[in-house]
């Protein structure tokens, strides 16, 4: 019987390699449907904004991805004012600030959603039509 060491032969390395590329493309596969799902969570996007000298905001928003958004507040001024408002499609979100506002003014604000991400926004007061009929 021969005792004859010899190497591995390339039919054993390309079957290694080839064990070794799968393993990796599974893993690599894993992490990236890990992370892109974490990536397209549910948002909100203001779309416009309309300030008034009353106090009344009107939010134009969008939810970004397929589930609905639930907004659980705003912030806006200084002043958060809670609210829950479920958002499936574009909409006007009306909100009841409290504030009297000076007209000119550029406030900013935050729509605040229940999962805990936030909308910024930027919104300039203005004298509303309803306002000045009265």
């Amino acid at each position: 019987m021969p005792t004859k060491l010899k190497g591995m032969t390339s039919l054993e390395i390309a079957i290694i390699v080839a064990i070794v590329l799968v393993i990796a493309i599974a893993v690599g596969w894993y992490l990236y449907t890990t992370f892109a799902a974490a990536g397209q969570q549910s948002g909100l996007v203001v779309t416009s904004t309309k300030a008034c000298t009353n106090g009344k905001l009107e939010l134009n928003v969008v939810p970004q991805g397929a589930a609905q958004v639930v907004i659980v507040g705003v912030d806006f001024a200084g002043k958060t004012i809670t609210t829950t408002i479920t958002v499936s499609s574009a909409t006007t979100v009306p909100v009841d600030t409290g504030l009297q506002l000076q007209a000119g003014q550029v406030l900013t604000g935050r729509v605040i959603l229940s999962s805990g991400a936030m909308a910024p926004f930027t919104a300039t007061v203005v004298v509303c039509p309803q306002q000045q009929q009265g």
